[in-house]
C-alpha cells in the first residue's frame, strides 16, 4: 500500500490505533493489579487501627470522596466520548488493542 492509495490513512491509522491500544491495555491491566492490591492492603491496615483504637476512621467521609470521583468520571465522560466519535478509526483499532491487551496483561 502506497501513501497515495486511498486506503492508506484508514490503515495506518487503525494500525496505529491498534499498537497504541494494545500497549495501554497492557499496562492499564498491570497498574490495575498493583493499585487493587495497594488499595486492599491501605484499607486493611485502617481496619486494624481502627479495630484497636489508634485511630478513629471516619468511612461515611471516605464513601464521599469515592462519589466526588465517580461524578467528576460522569462530567469528563462526555468529552472522552465526543473525541472518539470524531476519530473513528484510530478509536476503532485502539479499543480493539486496549481489549487484546488488556486481556493479555
Amino acid at each position: 500500500m502506497m501513501p497515495g492509495d486511498p486506503l492508506y490513512g484508514l490503515v495506518l491509522q487503525l494500525g496505529a490505533g491498534g499498537a497504541i491500544g494494545f500497549l495501554a491495555g497492557y499496562a492499564i491491566k498491570k497498574l490495575a493489579k498493583l493499585v487493587a492490591v495497594g488499595l486492599g492492603l491501605l484499607i486493611l491496615l485502617l481496619m486494624a487501627l481502627n479495630y484497636y483504637g489508634i485511630i478513629e476512621v471516619r468511612w461515611t467521609q471516605l464513601i464521599g470522596i469515592g462519589e466526588e470521583a465517580l461524578e467528576w468520571l460522569s462530567q469528563h465522560y462526555t468529552t472522552m466520548a465526543s473525541f472518539a466519535v470524531q476519530n473513528m478509526p484510530f478509536a476503532g483499532g485502539f479499543a480493539a488493542g486496549l481489549v487484546l491487551g488488556f486481556k493479555a496483561g
